[in-house]
């Protein structure tokens, strides 16, 4: 893996195997104390897909780790108390409340682009009247707020809609819930707890949050696993991923240098009597 040394730690395949499904939650008797807000933190993201068979991708999700769950529970567990927001990390996800400062830097680069792939007529009436519509009258829908489509084809949106996407990419409106699988947009700053309620973090420092986050979700992971996790850089992982805690290994079968999640525990040693910088494995 690039910008880190050579790797110290070997793993078969089966013990990557095992770290990975470990790290998942879908290894071992299920952590059912957490419950699907424990699953949501460990995983650091859930992906939302319109797309429903059995059942929509976000409640699979803790059926596969907790077992028997009812629907409301884990609505409830994601939009419920400020727990939990959407952004956009591997795609639009449900993330932990917590996760607000790390995105700092996606919020950043959307407000210097200047626009989505959509272009408003008049982005500063539009963006004023979403606001003090949100303001006064507190969280809405796209429709509740004027109406989400011109009434052409899936992205023919409206100004409107336009607009309060815009302040959630830039970070002044917040998904906080999905109502009827449409998005409910209120203000960030009445959403978001004060304590987090800041972009204070670099954009190094929110990438390298992300990177280590991944990995300890994955397990062990390539560079491009790292990467795509969140939706980053290749370069972005590299310029991180020696101060990100994770530690290089080897996989037997893998063509590409992975990296392993390290434990330590105080005063350098590592639980077990591992040496500092031990890969997680089973």
């Amino acid at each position: 893996m690039t910008g880190l040394p050579p790797p110290a730690v070997e793993m078969s395949a089966d013990e990557a195997r095992r770290t990975a499904l470990r790290a998942q939650g879908l290894l071992g008797a299920p952590d059912r104390r957490g419950g699907v807000r424990g699953v949501l933190r460990s995983l650091g993201a859930v992906q939302l897909d319109t797309i429903s068979v059995l059942a929509r991708s976000h409640e699979l999700v803790p059926y596969a780790r907790l077992g028997p769950v009812s629907r409301g529970t884990v609505e409830a567990a994601y939009w419920t108390e400020s727990h939990a927001f959407e952004y956009w990390s591997h795609a639009a996800c449900v993330l932990p409340m917590e996760e607000w400062p790390h995105f700092a830097f996606r919020r950043r680069a959307r407000a210097a682009r200047g626009h989505r792939w959509h272009v408003m007529e008049d982005s500063e009436r539009s963006c004023a009247a979403v606001r003090a519509r949100l303001k006064a009258d507190g969280p809405m829908t796209a429709t509740e707020l004027g109406g989400a489509k011109n009434g052409g084809e899936w992205y023919d949106w409206s100004e409107t809609k336009i607009a309060v996407e815009w302040l959630l990419d830039t970070g002044e409106v917040v998904c906080s819930e999905r109502r009827g699988w449409k998005r409910v947009y209120d203000l960030a700053e009445r959403v978001v707890p004060d304590a987090l309620f800041h972009d204070d973090l670099d954009d190094r420092e929110c990438v390298r949050r992300l990177v280590a986050q991944a990995g300890a979700a994955m397990g062990v992971a390539t560079r491009s696993d790292l990467a795509d996790y969140h939706r980053l850089k290749a370069e972005q992982v590299d310029a991180v991923i020696a101060d990100s805690g994770l530690v290089p290994v080897t996989v037997e079968g893998w063509g590409r240098p992975a990296g392993g999640r390290s434990e330590r525990a105080p005063g350098g040693r590592s639980p077990g009597g591992r040496p500092p910088g031990a890969a997680w494995a089973d």
